[in-house]
């Protein structure tokens, strides 16, 4: 590694730390409430076609297990444990199926977990050092995931093992993306570019400059003939998928972007560590806390995953979704001597969908 690129490294990793014990940013949204506080989403991926997706989450030390969660998009507050990393876990993929999530943490391990069976597998320094991307291929058959040290790799599911690695320039990978064909992929780095790699062989064939900032998060779009990429600059770049492109910004933010996800119809969000949304040609709105992960369930509803608030949910008219109520308690079958028919009780939550703030 040249020593550009172990600064740049360094400059990534210590961004990131600070980041990790920084105080919360203030809320924006008070009615955006939910009932997992304190959970850090990092990642969210849909399985399959159903209302159910699996996110990744971490604490403010990256050492500390962390788990990977189920949620239901119509409820995204409740949280369920699928399984546990022995450190923070940053990013999770699920199979089109339905059948296999995996997904990687702070120390480079890889976890597989079969839903049906309910078996869980740890591969252990799979990718050798933290792992911050990881992206399934159309095939469903590999996932390809990048360390920071700027080494990606190819990992057949079905033989658990390694089938291709290559070593880029020697800048943390911060993010990838697949085209749809699975002919080429994208790695964003903390040096500021989008390298290129031709698959299966994982072939480094160009590389697109973006300044000196972190490039931190890329997405394909126009069936992979085109890449958005969010920039430590506070910049959203649009370009051409081919080496040496020249890039637009197509938006502008308050904070580094953290994350973009793509529509079904072709609609992109991108996010921002400080918690805004932006919606390139449209809007833009604030979220509870820090936003790190961004998963669309269809066109018409975007889930965010916060640093505090766990997960929320926007819907089409980009306004936050109120979790749902708890539910009231059951009646009594018998009234006590001198009860008061109507009375209700103290504790009994509101059946409006409101909460206490």
């Amino acid at each position: 590694m040249n020593q550009s690129s172990m600064k740049s490294s360094v400059v990534v990793v210590a961004i990131l730390a600070a980041l990790f014990w920084a105080p919360e940013n203030q809320a924006y949204c008070e009615d955006a409430v939910s009932d997992v506080d304190g959970a850090w989403v990092t990642s969210m991926a849909r399985v399959g076609d159903s209302d159910k997706f699996v996110a990744s989450t971490a604490s403010g030390l990256l050492l500390r297990p962390a788990d990977v969660v189920s949620f239901e998009a119509s409820d995204p507050a409740v949280l369920m444990t699928l399984y546990s990393h022995p450190a923070a876990v940053w990013r999770v993929v699920a199979t089109g199926d339905g059948q296999t999530v995996a997904s990687v943490d702070y120390r480079g391990n890889l976890m597989t977990f079969n839903t049906e069976g309910g078996e869980a597998k740890t591969f252990e320094k799979a990718f050798e050092r933290w792992c911050q991307a990881l992206v399934l291929m159309p095939d469903q058959k590999s996932v390809i995931a990048g360390n920071e040290g700027g080494k990606v790799f190819l990992w057949n599911l079905a033989d658990a093992k390694v089938a291709k690695s290559v070593e880029l320039d020697g800048h943390a990978v911060t993010g990838l993306a697949v085209s749809p064909d699975g002919a080429m992929a994208a790695a964003c780095d903390g040096g500021g570019h989008v390298h290129l790699l031709k698959l299966p062989e994982l072939e480094a064939v160009g590389k697109i400059e973006f300044g000196t900032e972190p490039a931190w998060c890329v997405a394909m779009i126009d069936d992979g003939k085109k890449l958005v990429v969010g920039s430590g600059d506070r910049n959203l770049y649009q370009c051409e998928a081919v080496a040496d492109a020249k890039s637009e910004v197509i938006a502008k933010g308050t904070d580094w972007i953290t994350q973009i996800a793509v529509s079904p119809a072709g609609q992109i969000a991108a996010s921002e560590v400080g918690g805004r949304l932006h919606f390139p040609a449209s809007d833009s709105m604030d979220a509870p806390s820090g936003v790190w992960s961004l998963a669309w369930n269809g066109d018409g509803q975007l889930l965010v995953g916060t640093r505090k608030s766990g997960v929320v949910a926007a819907g089409r008219s980009w306004s936050w979704s109120k979790p749902k109520p708890k539910p009231a308690a059951a009646p009594e079958t018998t009234k006590p001597a001198g009860s008061q028919e109507g009375k209700v009780d103290d504790e009994t939550p509101p059946q409006d969908g409101s909460t206490d703030e």
